[in-house]
Parts: C-alpha cells; sequence; structure tokens
C-alpha cells in the first residue's frame, strides 16, 4: 500500500463520527462484568481429581512414551546383562542410572514456561501458578515411582534380592538428581534453567555409569545399607525443603505480576 493511501486511511478514521462516551456507564459496565465473571468461575469450580486429569492433557504424550521406553529398554538390558560375573550387584548398579535417566524426561515440563517464555500466560490463567507447578511435579514423581518401583519388581524375579533393598538403592539416586534439580531452579530463574538440570542429570548418569565398570561393590555391602538409608532421608527431607522454596518462588512471580498489571 502506498504512503499516501495509507496516509488517507488514517486521516478518515480519525476524523470518522463517534458517540461520546460516558465514564460512569462504562466503568459501571466493567465491573458488572467483573462480578459476572468470578460468579461464573465460582461455579465451575472444578474438583482436585478433574484438575489433576486436566494437567494430565498437557503433559506430552513423548513424556509418558520416553519413561516407558527408559524402563522397557533398561529392563531388557539387565535380562541381557543377567548372567555376568558379577551379576547381581553390578545388575543393581546399572539399574539405578535410569534413576536420572527419568528426571530428566520430566525437566521440559517442568521448565518450559521460562523456556518458551510462557510465564505470563500461566500467570494470566484461572489456576495458581504455585498449585499447577506442583500438580505437574506430583504427576511426573508419581510416574518415575511407578516405573522404578516396575524395575525393583522385576530385579527382584531375577536376582532374588529383597524388593526393598532394590528400592533403598533405585530411590537414593532418583532423591539425589530431583534434589540437585529443584536446588538449580530455585536458584536460576532465566530460560536455560533447563539446560542446567539436564547437565547435572547427565554429570550424575557418568558418574554412575564409572561406578558401575569399575567394580564399586563395596558401595552395595549389606554393612552399608545403613549409610544408604541416611542418604535416603537427607536427600528427601533436601526435596521437601527445595520444593517449599519452587512455592515461595511461585508466589513471588504471582505478587510481582499482580503489581505489574
Amino acid at each position: 500500500m502506498k504512503k499516501k493511501q495509507r496516509q488517507s486511511i488514517v486521516t478518515t478514521l480519525r476524523n470518522y463520527p463517534s458517540f461520546p462516551v460516558d465514564r460512569g456507564r462504562l466503568e459501571e459496565t466493567i465491573h458488572e462484568a467483573a462480578i459476572e465473571l468470578r460468579q461464573a468461575q465460582a461455579t465451575q469450580r472444578t474438583s482436585f481429581t478433574e484438575f489433576y486429569k486436566a494437567q494430565l492433557r498437557f503433559i506430552s504424550w513423548k513424556v509418558w512414551a520416553l519413561q516407558l521406553l527408559i524402563v522397557a529398554g533398561m529392563g531388557l538390558l539387565l535380562h541381557n546383562f543377567n548372567n555376568h560375573p558379577h551379576g547381581n550387584i553390578q545388575i543393581v548398579m546399572l539399574a539405578s542410572i535410569s534413576a536420572p535417566l527419568l528426571v530428566i524426561t520430566g525437566l521440559q515440563t517442568l521448565t518450559r514456561s521460562l523456556t518458551f517464555h510462557m510465564l505470563e500466560i500461566e500467570l494470566s490463567t484461572r489456576h495458581v501458578l504455585e498449585k499447577l507447578t506442583l500438580v505437574r511435579m506430583s504427576l511426573l514423581g508419581i510416574a518415575d515411582l511407578i516405573g522404578l518401583t516396575l524395575l525393583a519388581v522385576l530385579l527382584n524375579v531375577w536376582i532374588q534380592t529383597g524388593i526393598l533393598s532394590l528400592l533403598l538403592y533405585l530411590l537414593v539416586p532418583f532423591n539425589i538428581a530431583c534434589l540437585g534439580s529443584l536446588w538449580l531452579l530455585n536458584r536460576i530463574r532465566t530460560s536455560n534453567c533447563g539446560y542446567y538440570c539436564l547437565l547435572y542429570c547427565a554429570l550424575l548418569v557418568i558418574v554412575q555409569i564409572i561406578f558401575t565398570f569399575n567394580y564399586s561393590f563395596s558401595l552395595f555391602l549389606s554393612s552399608v545399607t545403613g549409610l544408604w538409608q541416611v542418604l535416603l532421608v537427607l536427600s528427601t527431607v533436601g526435596i521437601v525443603y527445595e520444593t517449599r522454596g519452587v512455592c515461595r518462588t511461585c508466589r513471588s512471580l504471582e505478587t510481582a505480576s499482580r503489581i505489574q498489571f
């Protein structure tokens, strides 16, 4: 469009006669619309179960597919590794590698609001950001725990070791991966936070692989079971503390958005 034509259209629109606006009537209309909106939202309040189901649909099917692939792939690998000379211990060490891998699958879901600059959109929804974040964390955590429990059951069948001991050896690396990722999320609120968490979990996997193939069997002796239990308790306490930090961060972001708008 030529410059003269554009200017002509702008001039015509500016000179178009419009009815006078009554500021009092306009503010009254806005106030009544806000009341109607609050009443509609109150009558359409979703239950806790419905909210959980709704958030399940927002998590990509690729996340669940990756988790299933990790569990199935690790199970197949451990089955083929079952005849190794140092079978039982090394199988458990290999199985524990799946814990940080499962954590990695959910990182994008937890950090996408920052990575893809969607935080403003989520802050403007009817649900509190803190509630959204906690529900997504719990859904991913439940799925991870189901996968680790399934691996523990398979290991129990193959190597005839107590399932509680197997869960202990799987949950400690899982807790350490979660604790480190939450610590990073609480301190790095940029679009690159997911990559830092990914790097941390990848380093944890590398360390586990090194221990697996360097025959660190002393870590899995019955005499050090107490140390594993202490690590499980401490890491669980750390996760609870960092989760509270995530809640505080979400509340501060909500407060800042209300002040801004």
